[in-house]
């Protein structure tokens, strides 16, 4: 059977230390999975003015509603307990991470930094602060999303950490204004995150100590070592960002969460800059010969002190061979972070072509033939050393003088030689190469007779008719013209077009014979037949353009276009426009469908106070208000707005796509149920309250049947109807249910010194 802590019933044990435990439970009353964290006040000292701090704090924790906090439920007091509810996080911490000795990359640092600092930042604008910051309350969702946990109870741990004897986990994260016992404002939680990303980096406390005066004597008086001299693949950028969080002096500080954050961005970026700089610098650095590098310099390229070698490195003696292949470099099994990477300067990055500024000179190189290569040689040989131009042509023998006359006898005696055959062979086919060449020229000059003699046929005019200037081979384009399925656009005369087209050019000269006019390139004009387009769009209806004329709606025709490139676009109302570009030829008959991306429509939603969940026509969206959403469908929507411990509201608006709406709605609180109490019976003091009834109101509830379940904001009572109970004012949610009969749920207003009366008949169902 599962325990309870009055209205709690605990799952299992989450956390503990020596003042706290916190349990995971589930609220009976809303059947909520809480955080419930538990501190026993018997052995407190100063019992009082620990609850009204914690009270206090706790009171001015309301208003935050951050995405990076969790959320307090409520705090109160059962017998010798302190309970504190608070949102259940599922992940790990900080804290997990670094006790499994897992690593943070610099990636994780920046992302974590940057979410808690917003957190921070939300918190010191309704000035609450954060007294007890350390890695066990900084939790990472299985999403990657952060979360702070303890704001509005972060007394707890401070006060209890204070007066211990023993050494608490939260103390080696207190600021110095802190350990003097000062009062503190948010630059103090800035300290805290310096102390847990020092040791996120290094793996190491920053302030350590046995006792807790050797840790306030730290916090107070040391300084804790830098961080890259503790780990050498920290950026010293990086280092320098961490000790400014922890300075000594509050003004020395960031002074805020999003100046660290930017100083980050910053930090990340200058590592990348020095990283691509010393590539650059060992790429201008002249080429000369390096020994083979040891294992134990690859170290260095990660960040890693080299460790020294056994015996002296020699530098291999000075090759001569023409092309011989650097030794690899090896390469580290893991990408290394340009951020904690400072032992980049010491590395040997290799050089790529295009990061050379200047070739180097070119040098003569003579090249010896190598002997015949035997079994027991070497793939590579060796060759002896360039040497300059100069000294080459020196050393070169004078070239022998060719003997003509023996020469030409030589030739002579190897004529004689050749058989008589051959020559037959050779003349003969030399006859024959040149009876088909001629053949062949006489073909061609007699087709070219006929086509100039039929090409003059056609353009000679007749005797009777003047000669005249010859007229342009082509006419001008025609204009498109665009015709609708429905419709019938009359045709164009396309033969007189052509007609007046194909106009053949005058001659202005007596005609030439067939001879004089041989090789002459006659001139042919082109008809150019105008092309057709049909125009679709999804959806239809779209305005259609082409060359940027509007010209007509979707699905049309396009007629009369001139052969060419050509752009046609389409665009609607609510939907992104189209455009597409188009290759015509003469005659052509094409199609083209442009598809017409649907706008979203813009809903910004915003309610008071903030972090309200969203529902948009009864389905939850995910968001909290103020928040931006996408609408796809256009229409009349329904927003619901919801948030623990107000009235739910809802507004009807109207979406048209491409266009932004705004709802903007002012949730009611609803009233305390933690002082319901019978009438006329004993009071029941749940988490803090008490006092009188005259400043509340009374509810009436009777049902016929009688014997119904009474709840009030989900909150179960502890009598069936009749039932008359007391209540603060406010505005409530009465829901009243019975078996086999339809519930009843009714919205109250109550008010001091008044009283309520519900009577009900219950319908069956």
């Amino acid at each position: 059977m599962s325990e309870k802590i009055g209205r709690f019933e605990i799952a299992s044990q989450l956390a503990q230390s020596p003042f706290a435990t916190v349990y995971k439970t589930t609220d009976t009353e809303s059947q909520q999975t809480v955080a419930l964290k538990v501190v026993r006040l018997d052995s407190m000292a100063d019992r009082a003015a620990f609850m009204k701090a914690v009270f206090e704090e706790a009171e001015r924790a309301k208003p935050l509603s951050s995405h990076n906090i969790a959320g307090l439920y409520g705090v109160g007091d059962e017998g010798d307990l302190l309970l504190a509810a608070a949102e259940y996080v599922q992940g790990n911490s900080v804290a997990t991470t670094l006790a499994r000795h897992e690593g943070f990359s610099i990636w994780d640092l920046q992302d974590i930094a940057r979410q808690v600092c917003q957190g921070l930042d939300h918190a010191h604008g309704h000035n609450v602060i954060h007294v007890s910051l350390e890695p066990a309350k900084i939790m990472v969702q299985w999403d990657g999303l952060v979360k702070i946990l303890g704001f509005g109870i972060s007394t707890m741990n401070a006060s209890r950490g204070a007066s211990s004897e023993t050494v608490p986990e939260v103390l080696h994260y207190a600021s110095p204004e802190q350990a003097r016992g000062e009062t503190c404002d948010h630059r103090s939680a800035i300290f805290s995150l310096g102390a847990i990303l020092y040791e996120m980096a290094t793996e190491q406390k920053a302030f350590a100590g046995n006792t807790p005066d050797e840790i306030r004597t730290a916090i107070l008086e040391s300084t804790p070592p830098l961080p890259h001299r503790l780990k050498g693949n920290v950026n010293p950028a990086l280092s320098a960002l961490i000790m400014k969080a922890l300075s000594k002096s509050p003004d020395e500080r960031f002074q805020s969460g999003q100046e660290l954050v930017k100083e980050l961005e910053q930090c990340k970026s200058q590592g990348g800059l020095a990283a691509k700089a010393a590539v650059a610098a060992v790429a201008r650095a002249p080429q000369a010969p390096r020994p083979e590098v040891p294992k134990a310099a690859a170290s260095a390229f990660a960040g890693a002190p080299a460790a020294t070698p056994k015996s002296p490195v020699t530098p291999a003696a000075p090759t001569t061979t023409a092309s011989v292949a650097a030794p690899a470099e090896e390469k580290p099994a893991f990408a290394v972070d340009p951020m904690m990477a400072g032992g980049a300067a010491a590395a040997s990055p290799k050089t790529s072509f295009s990061d050379i500024s200047e070739l180097p000179p070119l040098k003569e190189v003579r090249i010896v033939d190598p002997p015949p290569m035997t079994a027991e040689e070497p793939v590579l040989e060796e060759v002896p050393e360039p040497v300059p131009a100069a000294t080459v042509h020196q050393a070169e023998p004078e070239k022998p003088k060719v003997q003509v006359r023996a020469a030409a006898k030589k030739a002579v005696t190897e004529i004689r030689k050749t058989p008589p055959k051959l020559y037959l062979y050779a003349v003969g086919g030399a006859i024959l190469l040149i009876a088909v060449f001629l053949l062949g020229m006489t073909l061609h000059n007699y087709w070219e007779d006929r086509d100039t003699s039929d090409s003059s046929a056609d353009v000679q005019q007749p005797a009777s008719q003047p000669q005249t200037a010859p007229k342009p081979a082509q006419a001008a384009p025609p204009a498109p013209v665009a015709q609708q399925p429905a419709a019938q656009a009359p045709a164009q005369p396309q033969d007189q077009a052509a007609q007046e087209i194909e106009q053949p050019e005058e001659q202005s000269q007596p005609r030439e014979s067939a001879r004089s006019r041989r090789g002459r390139t006659r001139s042919r004009t082109v008809a150019i037949v105008p092309a057709q387009l049909t125009v679709n769009s999804t959806p239809a209806g779209a305005s259609i353009s082409f060359d940027g004329a509007v010209l007509c709606q979707s699905p049309c025709t396009l007629t009369g276009i001139a052969p060419g490139q050509h752009t046609v676009s389409a665009a609607k109302e609510g939907y992104s426009s189209a455009a597409h570009s188009i290759v015509l030829a003469s005659g052509a008959n094409s199609s083209v469908n442009l598809e017409l991306g649907a706008m979203a429509a813009g809903l910004n939603v915003a309610s008071t106070p903030a972090g309200a969940v969203i529902a948009l026509d009864g389905k939850d969206t995910g968001k909290l208000t103020p928040a931006h959403i996408a609408v796809q469908k256009p229409g009349s929507h329904t927003v619901t707005l919801r948030r623990s411990g107000y009235l739910d509201a809802s507004s009807n608006v109207n979406i048209q796509l491409g266009q932004s709406s705004n709802v903007n709605l002012q949730l009611t609180q609803l009233g305390d149920t933690d002082d319901i109490r019978a009438a006329g019976g004993r009071f029941k003091k749940m988490f803090g309250g008490g006092g009188g009834t005259s400043e509340m109101g009374v509810v009436s509830v009777k049902t016929q049947p009688k014997g119904a379940q009474i709840m009030v904001n989900n909150r179960v009572l502890d009598k069936n109807s009749p039932f008359d109970f007391y209540l603060n004012p406010g505005t409530y949610i009465l829901d009243i249910t019975m078996s086999g009969y339809k519930p009843i749920h009714k919205v109250i207003t109550v008010q001091e010194g008044e009283k309520v009366a519900i009577q009900e008949t219950l319908n069956p169902e």
